[in-house]
């Protein structure tokens, strides 16, 4: 006995839109983590190259061990009313937002801190960064096949979130 299977509506262009904008945020802070935290590190918090290095290498490990945390995770969220993806999608983007500035500005009241001190101050925000950053990236990507089974829709998708991610590193430039 054949089951019927019921397709997904098509979608619209304000969802298209919607979805394709969802991720710029980190596109923004990922173009700067990669091309300026090492310089800020080192010129600006007068880091030395090491430690700069070392800072990076522990958010590049956070984000490793994130990434496929959310992954399992987000499946294993029942549904919720706001939807198990987008529920990680938010919690991603309220990290992201939360610790991303702290770890680009320097450490209000530590003029007088040890260098180790100061290095201990961008950890954690390095950290909820990198998790936040996987934990939008991995939910958002895990939208497509909730939003469409239609192969075209989720190549126009990921057509129209890459879009957005190129104006956001031109935006940065």
């Amino acid at each position: 006995m054949a089951r019927c299977i019921e397709a997904k509506p098509k979608l619209t262009w304000r969802t298209r839109i919607c979805y394709g904008v969802g991720h710029i945020l980190n596109d923004l802070c990922a173009s700067m983590w990669f091309t300026y935290l090492l310089v800020y590190l080192h010129k600006v918090v007068e880091f030395s190259n090491v430690a700069a290095g070392t800072l990076l290498l522990i958010g590049q490990v956070a984000d490793a061990l994130a990434t496929p945390f959310v992954g399992v995770e987000s499946d294993r969220t029942g549904d919720c009313k706001y939807g198990r993806r987008k529920i990680w999608h938010l919690v991603g983007v309220v990290c992201v937002a939360c610790s991303f500035p702290f770890i680009f500005n320097l450490c209000i009241h530590c003029e007088n801190a040890s260098s180790w001190a100061l290095f201990m101050y961008y950890v954690p925000f390095i950290v909820i960064f990198q998790f936040g950053w996987a934990s939008t990236q991995i939910s958002h990507l895990s939208l497509i096949p909730e939003l469409t089974d239609n192969e075209n829709e989720k190549v126009n998708l990921n057509a129209i979130r890459y879009a957005g991610t190129v104006s956001a590193n031109i935006l940065y430039s």
